[in-house]
C-alpha cells in the first residue's frame, strides 16, 4: 500500500469522525428541544479492488420509529377529540348550574309550582301572584337562556371547525413542500434530518385536528392518509373548504368539509376521520349539544303545556270579556273536527252569577242554551256561526286565521265568559281532542304563550287537504356520521292531499324516498324515519312555506326539521295577565251553584292548586335525544335530565383523563427511542473523539514516513 493511500485513509478517517462529531453535537444541544428527533450517523468502509480505503460517512438519518409513531398519532387524535368532547360538554353542563342551587333551571320550575300553591292558599292576594309570576318568568327565561347558550356553543364549536380546516390546508402544503426538499437531498445524499424533523412536526400537529396514517416513500418523503385511506398529502397534497354558519339555532343545517382530491375529485370529510379534534367538535356540533337541547325543550314544552291545560279548566274573578286563543293554522272544520264529548259556554255577570250557560255536545253536534230552554245542531265548518246564532246577543263565538274567539256581549249583564267542562261521569264525557280540552285545545285561557306551535298532532288525514300552496322547503340529508348526503328542494302543490303530500316527499327521485320515510300517524303528526341504524338524520335549510297563507311554515307546523327545539325560546307569560296579575285563573266556575247564583267568587283557590301539582301528574313525552320517551312526570323527567348532562360530562371527562394517559405513554414510548439520552451521545462522544485522534495519529505516521524516506534519498 502506498504512502498516499494510507495518507488517504487517514484523512477519510478525520472527515468521518468529524461529521460524527458534528451530529453529536447537534444532538446534544437539542437534549430539551421539544419535537426534535434524534439524529444517527452512519460509517460504510470503502473497498477498492478488494481492498480497504478508509471510511466514508453514510446518509445522516432521523432515529425514528413508524410503529411508535403511529402509536402516538393514533393516541394524539383520540385524546384531542376527548379532550375537546370534555371541554364543550363541561360548559353545556355549567350552564344547568348545581342541582343543590336554587337558581338551577330545575329548581326554578319548582319554585315557580310551588308559590302557586302559596298563591291558591291567599287568592285575593295579588302580592302572592305577582310572585308567581316573577318566579315563572324567571324559570321560562332561564330554559330560554340555556337553550340559546346551547347554541352559541355550537356556533363556537362550528367557527373552531373553520379554523381548523384553515389550519389542515397550511399543514398538507407544509408536509407536500418538504417531501421535494427530502426527496432532492436524499438523492443527492446530502442531509435531510431538518426537513424531515419539520415535517414530523408537522404531521403530529395534523393529528390532533384529525387521525392519519403516514407510510414512508422510496425516494425519502411521506405520504399521508386519513384512517379510512383517503389521500390527503404526499408529492401533492388535497385542500379542504368549508363555509361555517353565521347565527346558528336548532334548525341550523350546517354544510360539509369538502375534501378535493389531487385529481379534483370531491368527497366528504365526515366519511373519512373517526378521531382528532374536528371530529370531536362536528359529534358535539351536531349531536351531543342537539339531543341535550331537545330534552331541555321537551321539557320546558311539556310544562307550559300542562300549565296551560290546568290554567284552561279555570278562569280570573271576574271572568274575562274576551278570551283570544293562538293561531293553530288550521281551518275551523279542521279545527272542529275530531272533537268529542261535552263542554259549557258560559256567560257571567260582574258578581260572578251565572246568565246563561250552554251546552256543546261535539258527540252528537248539537248545542242547548239553559239547561235545554232552546237547542239545536252546528257543523265543524259553521261552529263559530252557529254558536253565535244560538246565544242570540249573549255572546260571540268567532274564528278567523285559525284563531278562536269568545266574547261576552257586555249587555244584559253578560261581563264575563268562561268556558267549563263538566265532571267526568258515566254518562258525561268532558270535550277534548287528542288528550286536550275544548279551551286548552284553542289556547283560550294559556297563561304561557308560545311563538311556535308546540302540538305536531294536527287531526289530519290522509284525505285532509295539506293546506300548503306556495313556497319551498329544502331538506338537508345526512348520514350517521354527520356527512351530507342530499339536499332536495319540496314544493307543495295547491289542494294536494296530505296522502298526495306524503307520496311526494317519500319520492325516490325527487323526494327523499331513498333517504327515509315520512309517515302521517292517526293524530295527524308527521314524522320521518331515516334509514339505516343508526339512522339517517333530516334538516331544514329553508323554508319558505306558509300553511293557508298566514299559518306556521311546514317545519313548524309538523314540528320537523329541529323545529320543535326552538320553542323554549319564544315561551313567554301571555302580557295580559303579567301585566295584571289578576286575570290569573285561580278559581273555578261552580255549575251546580243554585240557579246559578255565586258561581265564582274571589276567595276560590282551587284551580290554583291544581296549576301547582302538575308537576307530580303523569304525561307523556316524545322520545327525544337521549330519553326514549313515554309517561312520567315533570319532576322525574327534570331530574333524569339533570342526571344525563352529569353522566354525560363525567363519562367524557373519564374518556378524557384516559386517553391523555395513553398519549402520555405513547409520547414516552417514542421519546425514549427517538430522543436524545445524554449518556449515549457522551459515549459516542468520546469513541468520535477516540476515532478522529486515531485518523490523526495514521496521518502522523504516514508524515514520518515520507520524511523518512526523503532523509534516506
Amino acid at each position: 500500500m502506498s504512502l498516499t493511500s494510507i495518507m488517504n485513509i487517514g484523512v477519510s478517517g478525520l472527515m468521518t469522525a468529524q461529521e460524527q462529531l458534528r451530529i453529536t453535537s447537534d444532538n446534544i444541544s437539542n437534549v430539551n428541544t421539544p419535537g426534535y428527533i434524534r439524529k444517527v450517523s452512519h460509517q460504510t468502509a470503502v473497498n477498492i479492488g478488494g481492498k480497504g480505503m478508509g471510511v466514508t460517512s453514510g446518509q445522516v438519518t432521523l432515529a425514528a420509529d413508524r410503529y411508535l409513531q403511529a402509536a402516538q398519532l393514533k393516541a394524539t387524535s383520540t385524546a384531542a377529540a376527548a379532550d375537546v368532547t370534555y371541554e364543550l360538554l363541561d360548559q353545556i353542563q355549567s350552564q344547568f348550574g348545581d342541582i343543590t342551587d336554587t337558581s338551577n333551571v330545575f329548581n326554578q320550575a319548582a319554585s315557580a309550582l310551588s308559590t302557586m300553591a302559596e298563591a291558591a292558599e291567599d287568592p285575593t292576594s295579588n302580592a302572592s301572584r305577582q310572585q308567581t309570576l316573577s318566579n315563572l318568568s324567571s324559570f321560562l327565561s332561564e330554559g330560554s337562556r340555556i337553550s340559546a347558550r346551547i347554541q352559541t356553543i355550537r356556533g363556537d364549536a362550528d367557527a373552531r371547525i373553520s379554523s381548523s380546516v384553515k389550519s389542515v390546508n397550511d399543514l398538507l402544503k407544509n408536509i407536500s413542500d418538504l417531501n421535494a426538499t427530502i426527496s432532492a437531498a436524499t438523492v443527492a445524499g446530502d442531509d435531510a434530518t431538518g426537513a424531515q424533523t419539520t415535517q414530523a412536526k408537522y404531521i403530529d400537529d395534523l393529528s390532533k385536528l384529525m387521525d392519519v396514517n403516514v407510510t414512508q416513500n422510496e425516494n425519502g418523503g411521506v405520504t399521508v392518509r386519513t384512517g379510512t385511506g383517503m389521500y390527503l398529502s404526499g408529492d401533492k397534497y388535497a385542500t379542504l373548504s368549508y363555509q361555517p354558519s353565521g347565527n346558528v339555532d336548532a334548525t341550523t343545517s350546517f354544510g360539509a368539509i369538502v375534501v378535493t382530491g389531487i385529481n379534483g375529485e370531491k368527497r366528504d370529510l365526515a366519511d373519512n376521520i373517526q378521531s382528532g379534534e374536528i371530529k370531536g367538535l362536528m359529534e358535539i356540533r351536531d349531536t351531543t349539544s342537539v339531543a341535550v337541547n331537545d330534552q331541555l325543550n321537551q321539557y320546558m314544552t311539556q310544562f307550559a303545556e300542562q300549565l296551560n291545560a290546568a290554567h284552561n279548566q279555570g278562569t280570573s274573578v271576574p271572568a274575562p270579556a274576551t278570551m283570544a286563543g293562538k293561531t293553530l293554522s288550521l281551518t275551523q272544520e279542521e279545527a272542529v273536527t275530531g272533537f268529542t264529548g261535552q263542554t259549557n259556554l258560559v256567560t257571567l255577570d260582574a258578581s260572578g252569577n251565572i246568565t246563561h250557560r250552554m251546552l256543546v255536545d261535539f258527540s252528537a253536534g248539537t248545542w242547548s242554551l239553559d239547561n235545554g230552554a232552546t237547542s239545536g245542531t252546528f257543523t265543524p265548518g259553521n261552529f263559530a256561526s252557529d254558536l253565535t246564532t244560538a246565544f242570540d246577543g249573549a255572546a260571540t263565538v268567532g274564528f278567523a286565521n285559525g284563531r278562536m274567539t269568545l266574547s261576552a256581549s257586555g249587555t244584559n249583564g253578560n261581563t264575563g265568559i268562561a268556558v267549563v267542562d263538566p265532571a267526568a261521569s258515566a254518562t258525561v264525557t268532558p270535550a277534548g281532542k287528542q288528550g286536550q280540552g275544548f279551551s286548552h285545545y284553542f289556547g283560550l285561557n294559556d297563561v304561557v304563550t308560545s311563538e311556535k306551535p308546540t302540538n305536531y298532532r294536527t287531526g289530519l288525514t290522509s284525505t285532509s287537504d295539506s293546506g300548503f300552496a306556495s313556497g319551498t322547503v329544502t331538506f338537508q340529508l345526512k348520514s350517521p356520521n354527520g356527512a351530507s348526503l342530499a339536499s332536495v328542494a319540496f314544493t307543495p302543490t295547491a289542494g294536494q292531499s296530505m296522502a298526495d303530500m306524503v307520496n311526494g316527499l317519500n319520492n325516490t327521485t325527487s323526494g327523499m324516498g331513498r333517504y327515509g320515510t315520512f309517515s302521517l300517524d292517526g293524530n295527524g303528526q308527521l314524522s320521518f324515519k331515516g334509514f339505516g341504524n343508526p339512522s339517517n338524520s333530516l334538516s331544514i335549510k329553508s323554508d319558505t312555506t306558509s300553511r293557508l297563507g298566514t299559518g306556521a311554515s311546514f317545519g313548524e307546523f309538523f314540528g320537523v326539521g329541529g323545529t320543535p327545539a326552538t320553542v323554549s325560546s319564544g315561551l313567554a307569560i301571555r302580557n295580559a295577565i303579567y301585566n295584571d296579575p289578576k286575570q290569573m285563573a285561580m278559581a273555578k266556575v261552580n255549575l251546580n251553584a243554585t240557579g246559578g247564583l255565586g258561581a265564582l267568587v274571589s276567595g276560590d283557590g282551587s284551580n290554583g292548586l291544581d296549576m301547582s301539582d302538575i308537576g307530580s301528574k303523569t304525561t307523556t313525552f316524545a322520545k327525544t335525544g337521549l330519553n326514549s320517551g313515554g309517561a312520567s312526570t315533570l319532576e322525574r323527567y327534570g331530574s333524569d335530565l339533570a342526571g344525563q348532562i352529569g353522566n354525560l360530562a363525567a363519562n367524557a371527562k373519564s374518556h378524557k383523563e384516559s386517553n391523555e394517559a395513553l398519549l402520555a405513554e405513547a409520547q414516552s414510548r417514542r421519546s425514549a427511542y427517538e430522543g436524545v439520552n445524554l449518556d449515549e451521545e457522551l459515549v459516542n462522544l468520546t469513541v468520535y473523539q477516540q476515532g478522529y485522534s486515531a485518523a490523526g495519529r495514521l496521518i502522523q505516521a504516514a508524515k514520518d514516513m515520507y520524511d523518512t524516506l526523503l532523509e534516506m534519498v
